[in-house]
């Protein structure tokens, strides 16, 4: 009898296991394998938020960026206070044009290195996304693991679809399907909520990301 009890105990045990993701505690090392912090002083608790989120994504994604040697560096001043961005001091970046605003002014990119201001996650930080830290490193995962799923012919054509649908007359996400990818991929990782939203009211968007990311856990 204990044995049979013993049994069924490891049983559920093991199915208790099996329901937590595979990738939760692989993510939070490659995130800190990735992320890059401040050598100064920085707000811990903002950027503990911030390398929190971004162990939401799966870690084989990570792996991803890892193995091409992506980095993710927050920092506290201007992105183009860092040597990597220093040449586009001045400079208006795509999307921005009628904003009177440059470079200087961005709070986030995804380049060769993604570089995101500590502080600046939430919309209305200088930007009107919903993640600052998610999306510029779904542009990374686009671009780098992805092999520039976002230009695919398959999302391209949901992309003229559905991005009116939130995004209408922007100038920006419903411009570019590249945007449109990042931020919807921001939108499934971010909250239960805004996978709700994103499921609602753009449903072809959101079958496409849960068929691509089911296949990266």
């Amino acid at each position: 009898m204990k044995r049979i009890v013993y049994l069924a105990f490891a049983f559920i045990f093991a199915m208790n296991l099996a329901a937590i993701p595979a990738y939760a505690d692989d993510s939070q090392s490659l995130v800190n394998d990735i992320v890059v912090l401040p050598k100064d002083d920085f707000n811990k608790s903002d950027a503990g938020k911030m390398i929190s989120r971004l162990s939401e994504i799966p870690a084989s994604l990570l792996e991803g960026l890892k193995d091409n040697g992506v980095k993710i560096k927050l920092v506290n001043g201007k992105i183009t206070d860092e040597p990597e961005l220093a040449q586009y001091k001045g400079i208006t970046p795509r999307g921005w044009e009628k904003t009177g605003l440059t470079w200087d002014d961005v709070p986030g990119v995804s380049m060769n290195v993604v570089i995101v201001r500590i502080g600046y996650s939430n919309k209305g930080k200088g930007h009107n996304g919903q993640n600052l830290e998610l999306h510029e490193t779904f542009h990374a995962i686009d671009r780098v693991v992805l092999n520039n799923i976002s230009s695919s012919l398959e999302f391209t054509e949901i992309w003229k679809k559905e991005a009116n649908n939130d995004y209408s007359g922007d100038g920006y996400l419903s411009a570019y399907s590249n945007e449109y990818f990042a931020e919807t991929s921001t939108l499934y990782f971010y909250s239960e909520e805004t996978k709700k939203h994103l499921k609602e009211h753009m449903p072809l968007t959101y079958e496409f990301l849960d068929k691509l990311y089911a296949n990266w856990k």
